[in-house]
Formats: C-alpha cells, structure tokens, sequence
C-alpha cells in the first residue's frame, strides 16, 4: 500500500514539474494569449468557442503524451494521480486547471475569459503609463462607443471598476497603515513632566493651610 502511495506521489511530483517548466507553459500560454480575445462571460457559449476548446485539448493531449512516453508513465497510472488527494489541494488544483481545462469546456471558458479581462487590463494600463489619462473610447458616455463591440466594452468597464476598487483598497490600506504609525510615534508622557505635576500638586496643598498654622 505504502508503495502504491510513494508512486503515486511521485507520479504528481513528477508531472507538476512538468506543468511549470517550459516545455509545457510556453505553448500553453502562447495558445491562450491568441484565442482568449473572443472570449466573454456571457452566459451562452458561441460555436468559436467549442471550436477553440477542440484545438486547446488536442494541444493538451499531444504535450501530455510526448512528455508521459518521456517518463514512462502510462494512462492508468496519470489517472489515478489526478484522481489522487494529493492532487485536490489548492496547490495541485492551479497547477492542474490548464490539464483539467481540456476536458472540463466550463473551466476552459472561465480561464479563457480571465486572461481575456487581464489581457486588456494590461492593455489599459499600458495606455495610461503612455498618456496619462484614458482614450475616451474607453470611458462612458463617449461618441466612440458605439465603434466597439458591446462584449469587448463589458469587459473593459469591468477591468476598469476592478482597477478602480484595487485602487480604493491600497489607498485605505495606506491610510490605515499610516494612522497606526502615527499613534505608536506620539511620545510618551516623560518622567520629569509628571514629577512635575506632582509637585505642582503638592505646593497647591502647601499653600491650602492658614499662615497662623504655620506660625505656630
């Protein structure tokens, strides 16, 4: 049993590696990159996307076997390992998406349309280094809009109110930040000013008695 489990673990190992090295994340990346652009997150899937998917899973599977074959690692075997707990954790399972992406068209979709909105993030961000301020064919109540397609300008308004709420939060989190350092810098009461109010405090009772007490 032990041994089955070390196989098995070494199976995961094995093709995690694989799966962050370059042999895999490179084409798999270039291929996002390429095809996400048509992606949205409406509801309903348009026939390209199907079309997409097929090309993405036949991609998949020639990169799985050449490097399986590699390594000697059968079908059953890869199987098992991505059934395995091992391969539930958060860790294994964002490793494992592009792989699950192949044969799950709803995960496909879903990393499709994330890279899609981060693509254009990137895009917008790259504009606003260069210019400054916003095209106004990306802001709201523009004569340009109806130049681009509805779907392309969801996304980006909604990349746009993303940005803006990343932004909102850094700045209270600087602003919390900053008040909690400025409460640990006020200086403490010193020990000669309080040496000092009490001895304020004891001429006060001094000079409370009568001058005849004193005298006498």
């Amino acid at each position: 049993m032990a041994a089955e489990e070390d196989e098995v673990e070494w199976v995961v190992e094995s093709i995690a590696g694989f799966l962050r090295g370059p042999d895999w994340s490179i084409p798999i990346l270039d291929f996002v990159e390429q095809k996400c652009e048509v992606f949205d997150d409406e509801e309903e899937s348009k026939l390209t996307y199907t079309e997409i998917h097929q090309e993405y899973k036949e991609l998949v599977e020639k990169l799985l076997e050449s490097y399986l074959k590699e390594i000697g690692i059968n079908e059953d075997q890869f199987q098992e390992a991505c059934t395995s707990p091992l391969a539930k954790t958060r860790t294994s399972q964002a490793i494992l998406q592009p792989v699950l992406a192949a044969e799950d068209f709803t995960i496909f979709k879903a990393m499709m349309v994330q890279k899609n909105i981060e693509m254009q993030l990137q895009a917008i961000r790259i504009i606003q280094e260069r210019n400054g301020v916003l095209p106004d064919c990306l802001t709201d109540g523009s004569d340009m809009v109806n130049d681009l397609e509805q779907e392309e300008m969801k996304i980006l308004r909604e990349v746009l109110r993303k940005s803006k709420e990343e932004y909102d939060q850094e700045e209270e989190r600087k602003r919390k930040k900053q008040l909690s350092e400025a409460k640990t810098e006020e200086p403490p009461v010193h020990a000669n000013e309080t040496a000092e109010m009490k001895n304020s405090q004891g001429d006060g009772e001094h000079f409370a008695h009568p001058p005849s007490e004193i005298g006498s």
